[in-house]
């Protein structure tokens, strides 16, 4: 599955059944991802939580599909901005969330459980 189809569809059941139920899917189904020169990625559940949360705010923003999957915060790069690359390729941070490590305090950051969405909350 390519990102694009990934957001696409976190889009759709962010709008169906809401974000905490999407990921909770995810987490149940733990799929695995293609990168860009088709490896496998395994299940990662710090950028599964951080992906959903994106979502989910410009899901909340009323964006469209194509406003999410061109919005910075859905590129496959922007986890960096949150974490430091030696916490996002932990063991800890494939296994489960692991919050921001970059966020200062006041500024938005990827959190769980995610309703009711509240730009106060982020």
């Amino acid at each position: 599955m390519s990102h694009v189809d990934v957001i696409t569809r976190l889009a759709a059941s962010v709008r169906d059944a809401g974000a905490a139920a999407t990921l909770a899917y995810l987490r149940r189904t733990r799929p695995a991802m293609l990168g860009v020169d088709g490896e496998v990625i395994p299940y990662h559940d710090t950028i599964a939580v951080f992906t959903v949360w994106a979502v989910h705010r410009l899901v909340a923003a009323g964006l469209s599909d194509v406003q999410i999957i061109w919005h910075p915060l859905t590129d496959v790069r922007t986890p960096l901005a949150w974490w430091d690359e030696d916490t996002l390729c932990s063991d800890a941070a494939y296994a489960a969330f692991v919050p921001s490590t970059k966020a200062l305090p006041g500024d938005p950051a990827p959190y769980e459980p995610f309703e009711p969405f509240s730009p106060l909350a982020a």
